[in-house]
């Protein structure tokens, strides 16, 4: 029989990761696991002011350009202020915390950043996981072919082994 301590399980909000995610539970639950969800957001871009002043078309090439000047701090990034996400991440967590209520579970929640695969991999080594458990998303062809799923990028990198949960 199969038998891990910790189990890691990527989650994004949509269906083949909540299908992903129940099953983690069912599967923590049999054998006496640790379950931790990972989400990745996308990293916040810096965005111009609306009244940001810019130089002419050709200036910063002529003049080799303005200094860039590191975005001022909202209130929210402020240490022991909630992060607000731009992204869905919100939405992501909450549809997490529903299914964890319905199953009457209860697991860490992790939220990362970078890209995807990575960035799940590299927090699964971190935690020591036994198992990295994740949805498979439907894709066209061209563009699976193209970019390939988080699951493919997964299962292709990781040393740990991978559940895929259609």
């Amino acid at each position: 029989m199969f038998t891990a301590n910790r189990i890691i399980v990527a989650f994004d909000g949509k269906d083949d990761s909540k299908k992903a995610l129940k099953k983690a539970i069912d599967l923590t639950k049999r054998i006496g696991a640790e379950l931790t969800i990972a989400h990745v957001h996308e990293p916040r871009q810096a965005k111009p002011l609306a009244n940001e002043q810019r130089p002419a078309a050709g200036t910063a090439y002529i003049y080799g350009g303005i200094p860039s000047v590191p975005p001022v701090p909202r209130e929210s990034d402020i240490a022991g202020e909630p992060v607000i996400y731009e992204d869905s991440t919100e939405e992501a967590i909450a549809a997490a915390k529903i299914i964890l209520n319905e199953h009457q579970f209860d697991a860490n929640i992790e939220i990362l950043e970078g890209d995807p695969a990575n960035a799940v991999l590299r927090h699964a080594e971190h935690f020591g996981a036994d198992l990295v458990i994740t949805g498979s998303r439907d894709q066209n062809r061209l563009k699976k072919l193209l970019f390939g799923s988080v699951s493919d990028k997964i299962s292709a990198k990781s040393e740990i082994p991978v559940l895929i949960v259609k």
